[in-house]
Formats: structure tokens, C-alpha cells, sequence
């Protein structure tokens, strides 16, 4: 899984900080709250995250032997007669990367053997099939991507995406997604389903994909493979960014493992809203 690539940092803050992020400074008598880091977590959802819960899919590339995940989020649904078009956004590599024979989304990964009222045996997650490819934006490592439904199917309602995110700088956020907590040991966590998790919207800082050099949000929001693709809300549900950027190798100096006695810990870049609100403008998506 790729949720990060090789970072070129444009700067350096002090030895404690995350080269090339660029915090704005801090009004006067203003105390910024850190959120501590590594913990995912299905229950308690907090209030942005209850509202677009349903919204978000994992994205699913499945072979005979084999199956890649990544995070996507519904953005917009647009009727037509008896059917619908539901736009979604996840990780470009998601898409570049599958070559297996079955790609689909799904709610979630995890079938529950009986409802809620613990006698009716549960249905199994409706899996949205016929992915069709809208938009990329190879810069941000990001996707626009359209599935057509019948008007009846329930999907969510489409997560608000405006230029306004820069509101929640130093905010706590939160991310949701399909994380490979198997992945830490640290986590004793087996289960692949949608989890959340929540950090700081610390500042901005900038860094290459595909010989680009581009403007992210960097943040304390743990993420792990599997989270690539996935919203990033403030505490109303609104959009902050894309997750798509993490700590992976040796190279760029970050690292997965989080110390979450360390308020400073970054490790999450993710694509600003602005961002995703001008692919879908351009795609008239939005």
C-alpha cells in the first residue's frame, strides 16, 4: 500500500518539528490542545464522524489470491429518472494500482451475522460495482471516480466539500477510513473495518509527487495502509482534506509507529479541500 511516498521538503523547522510545515502563528493568549496520536477506534463516534459515517467506502481490488484496499467518500449524487450517479473521491494509486480482476466499493468489510434485533440474519454489504474513472489529479495523488445505482439504493449523504478548511487549523479533526491496524502491533487489532481517528490540523507544508511540488495539510492524525483516500472532517463533518500521505520509509524519516506521548508527533499529510473543490468544479462534479 502506498498511502505514502518520498517527501522533499521545502524547509526545516526546529529540531522538534516536521521539515516544510509551515505553522501560522498562534493568536495572542491562544493555546493549542494536542491531540495524542495512535488509537483507531468503530464506537463513540464523535459528532462530524456520525455524519458522514455512512458516506465512506472502502475501496476494493480483489483477485483469485489477493485483495488491495484504500479509502473512498461519497462527494455528490446526481439523479437521473430511476437510477443515480454517485461521485466519489479516493487515492489515484488505489486506481493505478489495481490490476486484479474486481474492483468495487463497499461499506464494510466485515459481515455481521444478525441485525439489531439480534434474530434476523444480517444482509451482506451491498457492493457498488462499475467504477468508472472521472477525474485524476496526479499531482495530489487523488481521484474522482462515478458508480451508477439505482435511485433507491441508500449510500449516505454526500460530505460538504467548500474552500473553507482552513478553518479548523489547530483544531482537533478526525479521519475515517479502512486503516491495516494489523499492520502496528502496538494496536492488538486483527479486524480490517472502518475505523476513525482523530489529531491536530497543525499547518501547511509542502512537498513532491510526480515531480510537482504542491501544498498539503500536515497533521497528528494517525493513518496506516488502507486509510489512503479517506476524508479528513472537522467537528461539523465538514471536509479538511484527503488523507494521502503518511510515514513509511527510511528515506523521508517518518515512520508509522507514532510516540503518542509526543504532542509534536506528525505523520499525516493530507490534500487540502481547495483542492478536491477544484477537481470537481472542473469536472462539473460539484
Amino acid at each position: 500500500m502506498c498511502l505514502a511516498l518520498s517527501l522533499m521538503l521545502a524547509a526545516a523547522l526546529p529540531a522538534q518539528g516536521l521539515a516544510g510545515v509551515v505553522p501560522p502563528p498562534t493568536a495572542p493568549g491562544a493555546r493549542i490542545v494536542h491531540t495524542i496520536a495512535e488509537g483507531f477506534h468503530t464506537d463513540r463516534l464523535p459528532p462530524g464522524v456520525r455524519v458522514v459515517w455512512p458516506s465512506v467506502f472502502a475501496f476494493v481490488c480483489e483477485g483469485p489470491a489477493s485483495i488491495y484496499i484504500a479509502t473512498a467518500f461519497l462527494v455528490r449524487r446526481t439523479p437521473r429518472g430511476g437510477s443515480a450517479d454517485n461521485y466519489f473521491i479516493t487515492a489515484g494509486h488505489a486506481i493505478e494500482d489495481c490490476k486484479l480482476p474486481r474492483r468495487y466499493l463497499v461499506e464494510d468489510l466485515q459481515q455481521q451475522r444478525f441485525e439489531s434485533d439480534g434474530i434476523t440474519l444480517a444482509q451482506p454489504p451491498q457492493r457498488l460495482a462499475g467504477i468508472e474513472v472521472v477525474a485524476r489529479d496526479d499531482a495530489y495523488d487523488m481521484a474522482l471516480i462515478k458508480v451508477a445505482t439505482p435511485a433507491v439504493v441508500k449510500i449516505g449523504t454526500p460530505i460538504k466539500v467548500d474552500g473553507k478548511c482552513d478553518a479548523a487549523l489547530r483544531q482537533e479533526i478526525y479521519a475515517i477510513g479502512f486503516p491495516g491496524v494489523g499492520k502496528r502491533r502496538s494496536l492488538r487489532l486483527g479486524r480490517e473495518v472502518k475505523r476513525w481517528s482523530k489529531g491536530d490540523y497543525i499547518g501547511l507544508g509542502r512537498a513532491e509527487q510526480g515531480g510537482i511540488m504542491s501544498t498539503y495539510i500536515a497533521s497528528t492524525v494517525d493513518s496506516l495502509p488502507g486509510n489512503s483516500g479517506g476524508p479528513v472532517v472537522d467537528a461539523a463533518g465538514g471536509l479538511v482534506g484527503v488523507m494521502v500521505k503518511g510515514a513509511s520509509n527510511a528515506e523521508n524519516g517518518f515512520r508509522y509507529d507514532v510516540d503518542p506521548r509526543t504532542a509534536d508527533d506528525w505523520q499525516s499529510f493530507l490534500v487540502p479541500c481547495q483542492a478536491v473543490l477544484h477537481m470537481m468544479e472542473r469536472r462539473g462534479a460539484k
